[in-house]
């Protein structure tokens, strides 16, 4: 008697048909693919990075941009996006846009070793925190500050490419290393010694770069809001501005991930601590008694470790000028002087 063939039924001949050709689909996208287009899986770009890219491009002023010394227009450049500008911060991106237009300075410029500064136009503003802001220090106490002169500040806190430029690769006492990383564990000291090689090394006057005083850094993040934070009041927002305990908690990250403020500054509320250049000194209206603290260093902005209500606006520390530590870096003021570009204008109107 003749033994019959085993038949497979149509449904699991299916299956198998289905099977192999999402097996063959796969082998397609994550091994074939990759090999013929020569590429590696590409990085994802930061969230920061895209969305400020879908912001309004800034029209370079070419040949029309007047610049201090050994500064030149950045280009490409972009706007913030609308969408994280709210009423306060939208009125200061006009003010930046209307002082550009009239002093033909552009709104974003790079210097001799590739450092980006964005253009803080002059206003006034309130310094300090009312007593209902979450987190608010008797220090913080509320008053008004004129600001008449314009400068340029460091878009990015200084990288440590940038360091190594002017210090050399062997100086980087960073803890966390890479290029694009924040310079940290500098102190006060170090990083004046910073601003006088890079001013010599572009043949200025040893005070074109500074570090900006508190009340500048606090008139530049605030970029015209009077809340807690560049873009509103509400912590949980944060997230999208700045690296601070409720998103990181581990490390630093290189500039630039999170969004920017309505000025184009990245990371004034988080990331690292910011060296300001003056001493600490008690707000009007502040009795506490002056003391050894009145001779330390303010510094500015949150860091990756700390929580969203000590990364305010207002929020004030300070430190001893030799003071170190991975949570401390700086970034640059740019003076610009108005006088000498008024001549310049002058003689370009003529």
């Amino acid at each position: 008697m003749s033994k019959t063939k085993k038949r497979f039924s149509r449904l699991r001949l299916s299956i198998w048909c289905l099977e192999a050709v999402v097996l063959l689909a796969c082998l397609e996208h994550f091994v074939l693919r990759p090999k013929l287009l020569g590429k590696k899986k590409p990085k994802p770009k930061a969230v920061a990075q895209q969305l400020l890219q879908r912001g309004e491009h800034i029209r370079p002023l070419a040949e029309q941009a007047l610049l201090p010394p050994a500064l030149q227009e950045s280009f490409p450049a972009w706007y913030p996006p609308p969408a994280s500008l709210n009423a306060e911060s939208e009125l200061m991106l006009q003010r930046q846009k209307l002082f550009s237009e009239q002093w033909s300075l552009p709104i974003e410029a790079v210097n001799s070793i590739g450092m980006k500064f964005r253009l803080v136009p002059p206003g006034s503003c309130l310094i300090g925190s009312p007593e209902s802001e979450p987190g608010h220090s008797p220090v913080e106490t509320l008053h008004h500050r004129e600001f008449s002169q314009p400068f340029y500040l460091g878009m990015y806190e200084v990288t440590q490419e940038e360091w190594e430029k002017i210090m050399g690769a062997e100086n980087n006492p960073s803890h966390f290393r890479g290029a694009k990383q924040p310079v940290e564990e500098v102190s006060w000291y170090d990083c004046q010694e910073f601003l006088l090689k890079l001013s010599r090394l572009e043949k200025l006057d040893e005070r074109a770069y500074q570090l900006p005083s508190e009340a500048e850094w606090e008139y530049a993040c605030r970029a015209g809001t009077r809340s807690a934070y560049c873009y509103g009041d509400d912590p949980k927002l944060l997230v999208k501005f700045a690296d601070f305990a409720d998103n990181n908690y581990k490390r630093p990250n290189p500039v630039g991930r999170r969004l920017p403020n309505a000025l184009g500054l990245f990371d004034m509320h988080g990331n690292l601590w910011e060296w300001c250049r003056d001493t600490y000194q008690n707000y009007p209206g502040d009795f506490s008694p002056a003391g050894e603290v009145n001779t330390w260093r303010n510094i500015r902005g949150g860091n990756w470790h700390i929580e969203a209500k000590s990364c305010r606006s207002a929020k004030r520390y300070r430190l001893p000028g030799p003071s170190l530590g991975n949570m401390l870096g700086f970034r640059v003021k740019r003076n610009i002087n108005l006088d000498e570009l008024q001549a310049a204008l002058d003689t370009k109107t003529h």
